[in-house]
């Protein structure tokens, strides 16, 4: 029971800053083939910060009503879909220092890599995608876009959807 009242039945306080950020989330297949130390030992080795995590667990609608952007759009949209909530994902403020300059929705794009599997291996091998996916629907991670998207991603995560929804544990 007190596990239940310290972890379950609470919200919790996020430490998302919602500003000059990043949204990035670690797709289900990454939690269950227990990649997530390799992933985010990468992300914080190409020196970005991360300022806020928090795993969620997904329904399909939820799912959908988030990648709704791709519909109609990416032609693996369902299937996508389905990865994104078949099981608990951890979603990840990403941010740089205080001197960086540049735009970081496109600097963690590019250290994301391309969308494509096979794109991303053949042409940028370095990348998080490349690494850690396997095909184009569980490609690792979802990366924000659009460089005005970051802090809208970021909110839906850390502040509306985590405001709504109990810590998520799977048991």
């Amino acid at each position: 029971k007190a596990f239940e009242e310290l972890f379950l039945n609470k919200h919790h306080q996020t430490t998302a800053t919602l500003k000059e950020c990043t949204a990035c989330v670690i797709r289900p297949h990454i939690i269950k083939e227990r990649k997530i130390g390799q992933v985010l030992k990468t992300i914080l080795g190409q020196g970005f910060i991360i300022s806020a995590i928090q795993m969620f667990r997904l329904d399909k609608e939820t799912a959908a009503d988030f990648l709704s952007v791709y519909k109609g759009v990416f032609p693996q949209y369902v299937e996508l879909v389905d990865e994104m909530s078949s099981g608990s994902l951890i979603a990840l403020e990403v941010k740089r220092d205080s001197n960086f300059t540049g735009d970081i929705v496109e600097d963690f794009r590019e250290h994301a890599g391309p969308w494509d599997h096979s794109v991303a291996c053949e042409l940028h091998p370095q990348t998080i995608r490349a690494r850690f996916g396997r095909n184009n629907v569980a490609n690792a991670i979802h990366c924000t876009d659009l460089p005005e998207d970051g802090v809208i991603e970021c909110e839906y995560f850390f502040k509306v959807f985590a405001s709504n929804m109990p810590l998520m544990i799977d048991k």
